[in-house]
């Protein structure tokens, strides 16, 4: 990849970083530098342009930000594909059936699955009485080959054997349990916040220690209004956008959302 022959203008006001910032932004938006392109390294822009390490570094830290470019560690910088994978909160679709549906290819690898004592907080979301056990179903997904989730899905023991054999590595839990078991969600909460990678998480979805993703604690419940499945999600907020419609206050009202028992909090 060949740098833009722009210069820094070194009479203006305009500081350094802000203009490298233009120029690099410029190349992608024109279309001359395509999503999954690698940006030149940092010493070849220092260079390029005669502008200190700190400036280059600022200058791609507002880009990734901004969902211009996506960092990936030890490999660089690149273009990245703000194409993101759309997500309907409030469906009962599950984020694969999402994701599909707007032409993305999502595969997933089960990193554990395992039965044995649920934590406490997925208890009081499937209502299970203290100290239950049943199924902790761990998986990291990636949407058009890059990382975009990893999530952490707790199933009551019944359900075990549902889920025995199943490929959830190229498939969907969702049809798979209204598949074997005849469950389809009709309803459920989820509470979206915004966090930070640590170390594992940074990991796991390939991206900066501290980089911001979208935190997802969902229970979701079938035709009997019983919860059967929650999970909780860290997305990376520069390959998933979440899309929430806004709908009538007497809607909420006649179909039950905006009972006290989904106004409160799962955490």
């Amino acid at each position: 990849m060949s740098l833009p022959r722009s210069v820094i203008d070194r009479e203006t006001p305009i500081p350094f970083y802000f203009q490298l910032k233009k120029i690099l932004s410029e190349e992608i938006d024109s279309g001359r530098w395509e999503p999954g392109t690698r940006l030149p390294s940092e010493p070849d822009i220092c260079q390029h342009f005669d502008v200190s390490r700190t400036t280059v570094r600022q200058a791609l830290a507002e880009l990734e930000v901004e969902g211009v470019i996506r960092k990936e560690k030890g490999r660089g910088s690149f273009v990245a594909d703000r194409r993101k994978s759309g997500w309907l909160l409030q469906s009962s679709l599950g984020f694969y059936e999402d994701a599909v549906r707007a032409g993305h290819t999502v595969t997933s690898r089960v990193l554990r699955n395992e039965s044995g004592p649920l934590p406490q907080w997925a208890v009081d979301a499937l209502q299970l009485p203290s100290g239950a056990e049943g199924t902790t179903l761990e998986r990291l997904r990636w949407v058009d080959q890059v990382p975009a989730m990893y999530v952490v899905t707790y199933l009551p023991a019944a359900l075990a054997e549902v889920i025995e054999g199943a490929d959830l590595d190229s498939g969907s839990l969702y049809r798979t349990l209204e598949e074997r078991a005849g469950l389809t969600v009709v309803g459920g909460r989820r509470v979206v916040e915004a966090v930070v990678a640590h170390a594992e998480l940074a990991r796991l979805l390939d991206v900066e220690r501290g980089a911001p993703l979208l935190f997802v604690e969902s229970v979701s419940w079938g035709s009997d209004r019983r919860p059967f499945e929650c999970y909780r999600a860290w997305h990376r907020s520069d390959r998933t956008k979440i899309e929430i419609q806004a709908v009538p206050h007497e809607f909420m009202t006649q179909s039950g959302l905006d009972s006290p028992l989904l106004r409160s909090g799962m955490r």
